[in-house]
């Protein structure tokens, strides 16, 4: 690989005091922090919304526009051998679209990094065949978060398999393990233990599971000892401020809203379970960060979840909007001190694997030299 590989990537680069926060952000600076900057000349440019929540319909038009003009402007001044294009689902996969053609016009690769789920089932999609086209024609490559992104850009798209990479997450950083290499593993002798505390981390929002996590803890308030703590913001915020107040469960699920930097690290190193009921997801960047800190994950089998985890152990699944079956799994793992453990040291093991920043740098850069033209 040539060190003077030059790469455009469009993504999230949001200032260091900016109230941005999200999946694509949270990759793209991991991306910085890696030894992808001394090992290919990059040219940036962020395409992150303007604020939580996004701004209206005619505000985000203009945006774009304006980033379209951006980008044309960049790409002819840096001339970049490949471009990688991070697409979240809905207007965004339309915009960094049209960027791939332009860079397919140029006669330059696209390499398209889809976030979130795929954007909707092949029937649908196949009604508009124009849409599709102008959202993902444009690119050589689609680099996969997982087997359902995978499946989608082969049967839905029609790439060959080599053209649509998996590469999974890379949040797994050196900072997040060294916090779950630090964490004490259960001892041999049974010791009394404090309550298990439990981690929400990420959108408050009803699609993300978090009120359906509530009812999950309201079920076992009575028979078990526990603590939630819910980081994040979103459209459900209210909701769940209401809902502690109501069942009196102040004492018990406390609500931080987003917490970032070394408040963020400390709620991680204090929680012993990561819970994430999301009825949709692609591949999360919390779960992976929790498996990172060496915490036991309950999550729904969604997106590339499964796949990922697979029949490794790493994390207990259960089915979306299924209050029972997450409170049964809650319980287990709140209970079955060895159970938590089990599922701890798995996950810690996979993220430590496979979920790093250097593997991740190490694909990247493979499949962008691949994409060149010979």
């Amino acid at each position: 690989m040539t060190q003077s590989l030059r790469v455009m990537i469009v993504g999230a680069f949001p200032r260091a005091d900016s109230p941005i926060v999200g999946g694509i952000a949270t990759s793209c600076r991991v991306l910085l922090d890696s030894s992808l900057p001394s090992r290919a000349k990059l040219t940036l440019l962020d395409s992150s919304q303007a604020s939580n929540p996004p701004p209206g319909l005619v505000v985000r038009t203009a945006r774009a526009l304006l980033r379209l003009v951006r980008f044309a402007v960049r790409f002819e001044r840096a001339r970049p051998q490949v471009v990688m294009l991070f697409a979240s689902p809905g207007a965004s996969a339309y915009e960094k679209g049209v960027m791939a053609w332009y860079a397919r016009l140029r006669r330059r690769p696209a390499i398209l990094l889809p976030r979130g789920v795929p954007p909707a089932p092949l029937e649908v999609l196949a009604r508009w065949p124009l849409l599709r086209r102008l959202a993902f024609g444009g690119a050589t490559d689609i680099v996969c978060q997982g087997a359902a992104w995978h499946r989608f850009a082969i049967g839905a798209l029609g790439l060959p398999a080599h053209r649509a990479p998996v590469v999974p997450n890379w949040t797994a950083t050196p900072e997040l393990l060294a916090i779950g290499k630090a964490r004490r593993a259960m001892p041999d002798t049974p010791l009394p233990l404090p309550p298990p505390s439990l981690l929400y981390l990420g959108w408050v929002e009803r699609e993300k599971g978090v009120l359906d996590l509530l009812a999950a803890c309201e079920h076992l308030k009575d028979q078990l000892d526990f603590r939630l703590d819910i980081v994040g913001d979103g459209h459900a915020a209210g909701e769940v401020a209401e809902w502690i107040h109501r069942h009196g469960m102040g004492h018990r699920v406390h609500f931080h809203g987003w917490l970032q930097g070394e408040a963020k690290l400390e709620r991680l190193r204090r929680a012993d379970v990561f819970a994430l009921p999301s009825w949709a997801e692609g591949l999360p960047n919390a779960m992976i960060e929790a498996m990172a800190c060496r915490l036991a994950c309950v999550v729904t089998a969604v997106g590339n979840i499964p796949s990922t985890i697979g029949d490794t152990g790493a994390a207990a699944l259960v089915p979306a909007r299924d209050v029972k079956a997450l409170a049964e799994a809650l319980c287990r793992v709140i209970e079955d001190a060895a159970h938590r453990t089990r599922l701890a040291e798995t996950g810690y093991s996979l993220a430590k694997r496979e979920f790093g920043a250097e593997q991740a740098v190490d694909r990247l850069l493979a499949i962008a030299e691949r994409s060149l033209p010979t």
